[in-house]
């Protein structure tokens, strides 16, 4: 078995969350470079306060890319910096013909980054914020609600369908590495990414636990009816913890014959049912006597996304040695 604890400078694994919000600062930089060039290409007469919005706006936006402090607070309070690109895009707008404003489909840009998050209330706060904004862009200008309710529907479309891409097993973009090919589940790397984000301070959940699976003799089977049945064995297993817990746990393939289950909100005592429930269910497929779980419960057990696999991991090989003997 591979030892679990990587060092967060040699790996990498607390910066991945980093480098994603950098790209988004990137994109952010951009665009309002974008925004610039083509507002100067296109209008001979400057508006004075529009420039000053833009110039801003791209002050604030290289400010943000450049300086990593920032960078890292803003990506610990996202709704901030939701609030700073709403209001940028409402002035804007607002300089620019309000609703008639070639630059209006900029308010699907901060809603599209927050498309990609798996917590749907999360979503929800954002689309309404987005539409919030559009609505005001129309009341300060020349309302017309029938471009407000084909925005808003475009927005929410929008939103939901980068969602359900991403979330819901439809792979159309395979580069973005959220899926394990063979099982369906969440990749390594996108379980110590939200592993990490479940421990922000902005996280919506102050509680969770964490579950490390180990298949037992999952070799033998291997050595014994060859690596295609134990592929089939490993996606029916997949179902069956998938099949076990809620739809808002994130269930990882960890590796090889590993899995790794986050239970935000759920207790020591509940997470020890699941466990049960999980254990149980595995071994009335048939495919082994017994299977090895450990875990570990947040913050009272542990600190960190290193201890907290640590800790659930070592639980897990006291749990095999037992089975062995």
């Amino acid at each position: 078995m591979i030892y679990r604890y990587f060092p967060k400078t040699k790996f990498g694994y607390s910066y991945r969350g980093e480098r994603n919000h950098r790209t988004v600062a990137l994109l952010r930089l951009l665009v309002v470079s974008v925004v610039i060039l083509s507002h100067f290409l296109i209008h001979r007469h400057q508006n004075r306060e529009l420039l000053i919005v833009l110039a801003s706006a791209l002050l604030l936006s290289a400010l943000i890319y450049y300086n990593k402090p920032i960078s890292r607070w803003l990506a610990d309070h996202k709704y901030i910096e939701l609030l700073i690109d709403q209001a940028f895009i409402f002035a804007t707008c607002f300089y620019t013909g309000g609703l008639d404003s070639p630059y209006i489909l900029a308010l699907f840009l901060p809603l599209m980054a927050h498309s990609i998050s798996p917590i749907s209330i999360k979503l929800l706060v954002v689309a309404l914020v987005t539409i919030g904004n559009l609505v005001i862009i129309g009341l300060v200008n020349t309302m017309n609600w029938q471009l407000v309710a084909y925005l808003a529907s475009c927005l929410l479309l929008t939103a939901v369908f980068i969602n359900i891409l991403v979330f819901n097993g439809i792979r159309v973009f395979p580069t973005y590495a959220v899926y394990d090919g063979l099982t369906g589940l969440y990749t390594h790397q996108y379980f110590w990414d939200q592993l990490h984000s479940m421990l922000k301070p902005s996280n919506d959940f102050k509680t969770f636990s964490l579950i490390m699976i180990d298949l037992d003799e999952f070799k033998k089977l291997n050595d014994e009816h060859g690596h295609l049945e134990g592929d089939r064995v490993l996606r029916e297993i997949a179902e069956t913890i998938k099949a076990s817990v809620r739809d808002s746990d994130i269930v990882a393939r960890y590796g090889g014959d590993e899995f790794a289950i986050i239970l935000p909100g759920i207790s020591y005592q509940t997470c020890r049912s699941v466990i049960e429930r999980l254990s149980a269910s595995i071994v009335d497929l048939g495919y082994f006597d017994h299977v090895s779980i450990g875990s570990a419960y947040y913050p009272d057990e542990a600190q960190t996304a290193e201890e907290l696999v640590n800790l659930a991991d070592s639980r897990m090989y006291l749990q095999k040695r037992h089975n062995k003997n």
